[in-house]
């Protein structure tokens, strides 16, 4: 680790080598200078310090004029001031203007071994302060919040984002589906120096290959039928900024070989132009193919593959960060609790212990879409094994479901669950037919769930509420594989009253 650097400014040379002297001891780096000019030149010559200690009283521009320099151009940086002249107002004054601390003459060793090191620390306190608020601020979906967890998978994966962040290297991530790809590179995108500047992500699955050229490019007027105007492309919006190029291993061939020329050379032409453009941009990709593959196979170019792969991250599936899961779920079940305006939702010790040990096939996505499924439909504050999705309930052998009001421990005949759609609402992925039949097959396992606790079992009071007969009751009951508690032990047959 590099020692944190101290610039110490005072007309004292004694107290100069002093100060030097005690923090050398403190394993500390320290500069001096004799005024403000000097500490001021050598600012613009050198790096940064982690910490500056100035004299308040000197000759030329005042440690108060400097420190209110110092808090335009660097206000990162901690000013701790230091003077004779030790009133209750200038202490004042000095904290007023953005001094961290005061210290009076004379000072002993061990208070100014403390205050400079709570001032160090501060600073790195408001520094991950910082990059913590740039990856929250930067979140546009629930999802994102994949990036919780302190499992050692993820300790890694943020040590790892810690070290390539702050850098300009090409970075390929790869991982399986829903495992948070963009998030992570969303990260990237906040810890760097273009933080400030555009973060373009561009889905090289969902743009028909015909159009690929055109999105990412742009075109001149008239270079195709319906091209009425020049239109720039998303690499020149992504410029100075991060481009993001999620699923590239679908990229077909031809627009490999264009991508090629934007890593190596950072040019390119519009679609139907002679004019070659420039652009300062960080190339970030993420696959869940293997591109390896798909080089040997020739899918892929290696060249591409290469000059992609500077850098590569292969974010851990959800099934690996067993103690992450009940972290992420408590917090996408706050956020969902407060956004439909109901009392927090936590789940019961035997719906913990299931979800940790369920593999969780759609990795953090999958898990957002059961916390959807329990704050819609779990009545209470509590979710029980009868409130989870019916793929993720049966899925796990090893802890049966409990009796309920609405189910029995025998195994009903098998019928496959009914798929969790994403959300309460509709998949838009997918055709309409079979969009219908998820949604219907949630809705039906909900609808007649919560009609039976309603009725505490009572088929017939449920089928009467329903407006059906009882047999069609009965029939939903079987193919949502559920059993009345109360029908086993003898339902009474009050349709015959």
């Amino acid at each position: 680790m590099n020692k944190a650097k101290i610039l110490v400014v005072d007309d004292e040379p004694e107290l100069l080598k002093s100060i030097t002297r005690i923090l050398g001891r403190e394993n500390l780096e320290v500069i001096t200078a004799t005024c403000a000019e000097e500490a001021l030149l050598g600012l613009q010559q050198s790096t940064k310090p982690d910490l500056i200690i100035s004299d308040l009283m000197m000759p030329g521009i005042s440690g108060l004029e400097l420190l209110k320099l110092i808090q335009r151009k660097m206000p990162e940086v901690p000013v701790v001031l230091i003077t004779a002249h030790a009133t209750l107002d200038t202490a004042i004054e000095a904290i007023r203007a953005g001094a961290y601390d005061y210290l009076p003459k004379p000072f002993g060793h061990d208070q100014l071994v403390i205050t400079v090191k709570r001032a160090l620390n501060h600073r790195e306190l408001k520094n991950e302060n910082k990059r913590l608020r740039a990856q929250v601020g930067a979140m546009k979906s629930p999802v994102d919040e994949g990036m919780i967890g302190d499992s050692g998978p993820m300790r890694r994966v943020k040590e790892l984002l810690s070290r390539v962040g702050p850098t300009d290297l090409s970075v390929l991530i790869t991982g399986e589906s829903g495992t948070g790809k963009e998030v992570f590179a969303r990260a990237l995108h906040n810890l760097s120096t273009r933080s400030k500047k555009p973060f373009i992500p561009v889905d090289c699955a969902a743009i028909p290959g015909s159009l690929m050229e055109s999105e990412l490019f742009g075109h001149e007027k008239g270079a195709f039928t319906g091209a009425q105007s020049r239109r720039k492309g998303l690499v020149e919006a992504a410029n100075t900024g991060t481009f993001f190029l999620d699923e590239i291993g679908e990229l077909e061939l031809p627009i490999q070989v264009k991508l090629l020329r934007l890593l190596q050379e950072r040019e390119f032409r519009r679609v139907g132009g002679t004019d070659i453009h420039s652009v300062d941009l960080r190339i970030v990709a993420a696959t869940n193919r293997n591109l390896e593959a798909a080089v040997a196979d020739g899918s892929f170019r290696e060249d591409l593959y290469h000059r992609l792969n500077v850098v590569q991250v292969v974010l851990p599936p959800l099934r690996d960060r067993g103690e992450d899961v009940v972290l992420l779920l408590q917090s996408f079940l706050d956020r969902l609790s407060t956004q439909q305006g109901r009392p927090a939702l936590r789940c019961s010790p035997e719906v913990t212990e299931l979800l940790s040990n369920y593999p969780w096939p759609g990795n953090v996505r999958e898990l957002f879409n059961c916390a959807r499924f329990m704050t819609g439909l779990t009545q209470g504050e509590v979710a029980k094994l009868e409130d989870l999705p019916p793929r993720i309930r049966e899925a796990n052998h090893r802890i049966p479901s409990s009796p309920g009001p609405t189910e029995h421990p025998t195994n009903p005949p098998h019928r496959s669950p009914a798929p969790e759609i994403q959300g309460p609402a509709v998949r838009y992925d997918l055709s309409y037919k079979e969009a219908k039949r998820l949604w219907l097959e949630v809705f039906e396992y909900a609808y007649v769930k919560n009609l039976l606790q309603k009725h505490k079992g009572n088929i017939s009071h449920a089928a009467r509420a329903a407006g059906i007969d009882r047999k069609s009751i009965q029939r939903l009951m079987k193919r949502n594989q559920m059993t009345s508690a109360v029908s086993e032990a003898g339902d009474p047959q009050e349709d015959s009253h």
